[in-house]
Order: structure tokens, then C-alpha cells, then sequence
């Protein structure tokens, strides 16, 4: 890179991010965690962004769009975290134009007969 480049940066214009997680009962048994703790991450996921601007991070810039919270009915689960997981998927509309926003995309949930995800709209 020549002299004359200074401070030249890549960016990505709009990007989305899809987290997955999953809270362990044998664990969770084991440190005292409760469903009240649980709780309080579900409200911390959901207001993930709030009053979290950066220089990197305008305000406004990141926003938690939607969480998909799962509880089973025992604790080893109907189904793997990784079959859970797999249960959503997002494409994007249009693949020969750059996404701008979450709306150039299709985010869909396929059902889990006997498992119902609560859905929560990020703040």
C-alpha cells in the first residue's frame, strides 16, 4: 500500500447476525440457576443494543430484531439443540442485490410438533 492510502477502510454496509444459544439443565441444576435467570437473559437479549453506542456502534446502528425463546418439557429436551437450531431459517429475497435492511430478507420458523418457540420482538 502506497503513502498516499492513509486510513483506508473496509466496511460492510448492513450485515445480520443470528446468535444461537442454549442453557444446559444438568448445569443449571448444578450452579443454583433458576427459571427467574433465565428470565432475566431473555430480557437481556432482548434489550441487547440499548444505550450500547460506540464510535464503532452509532446509535442506531444495531437492534435486536426478534428472539426465539424455546422451553422443553423435559429436561433432556424433545429435540437437540442442534435439530432447535436448525429450525430457523433466513434467506435473503433477492441474492443479486445487497441487502439493505432486515426486511431484504425471509426469516421463517419451521414448527417442531410438540415445541413451541415464544416469539419476542427485540426493543
Amino acid at each position: 500500500m502506497s503513502s498516499d492510502r492513509m486510513g483506508q477502510k473496509h466496511f460492510v454496509r448492513f450485515g445480520l447476525y443470528e446468535l444461537k444459544g442454549s442453557i444446559n439443565v444438568q448445569l443449571a441444576e448444578k450452579t443454583g440457576f433458576s427459571d427467574e435467570d433465565a428470565e432475566i437473559i431473555k430480557e437481556c437479549l432482548r434489550t441487547l443494543f440499548v444505550n450500547d453506542a460506540s464510535s464503532a456502534r452509532p446509535e442506531g446502528s444495531m437492534e435486536v430484531v426478534r428472539l426465539y425463546w424455546f422451553k422443553h418439557n423435559c429436561k433432556d429436551g424433545q429435540y437437540s439443540s442442534a435439530k432447535v437450531h436448525r429450525s430457523l431459517k433466513i434467506t435473503q429475497k433477492d441474492e443479486s442485490v445487497p441487502p439493505a435492511s432486515v426486511d431484504d430478507y425471509i426469516i421463517e420458523l419451521e414448527p417442531l410438533p410438540g415445541l413451541e418457540a415464544e416469539v419476542i420482538d427485540g426493543i
